[in-house]
C-alpha cells in the first residue's frame, strides 16, 4: 500500500524555509532582530513537521517517479530553487532529515535512560 509523501513534503519545507531563511539573514555578514524574526517564521513549523518524522522512512521507501517529481516541483516552486540545483537541494535537505531523525531517536532514548 502507498504511504504518499505529505510528512516528506512538511519537513522537506520546514528544511528549506529554515535554509532559505539562515541564508537571507547571513548574506550581509550580521544577525540583526529583523532576522530573528525571519526565522521565527519557519520554526513556527518545526511540530507539525517533525510530527510525522517517524513515518519518513517508509514514504521514501516506496517513493515512485511521479512523487519524486512532485517532491522536485515543490521545492523548485515554492522555494525558487533553480531547476539545475533542485535535486541536488532536494538530496541535501534529505540527508539533513536523516540526520535529524538520527538526531531525535538519540535525544528520545537519552530522556527515557534518565527518567
Amino acid at each position: 500500500m502507498k504511504t504518499g509523501i505529505k510528512e516528506t513534503k512538511e519537513l522537506l519545507g520546514f528544511l528549506l524555509g529554515l535554509s532559505n531563511a539562515l541564508g537571507e539573514s547571513l548574506e550581509d555578514g550580521k544577525v540583526t532582530l529583523i532576522d530573528i524574526a525571519s526565522l521565527a517564521t519557519p520554526l513556527l513549523d518545526a511540530p507539525e513537521a517533525l510530527t510525522g518524522l517517524t513515518e519518513i522512512p517508509s514514504e521514501l521507501s516506496d517513493l515512485d517517479d511521479a512523487e519524486r517529481e512532485e517532491i522536485l516541483a515543490y521545492a523548485k516552486e515554492e522555494f525558487s530553487i533553480p531547476e539545475t540545483c533542485v535535486e541536488e537541494i532536494v538530496e541535501c535537505a534529505f540527508d539533513a532529515a536523516a540526520q535529524l531523525t538520527i538526531l531525535v531517536q538519540k535525544l528520545i532514548a537519552a530522556c527515557k535512560k534518565v527518567s
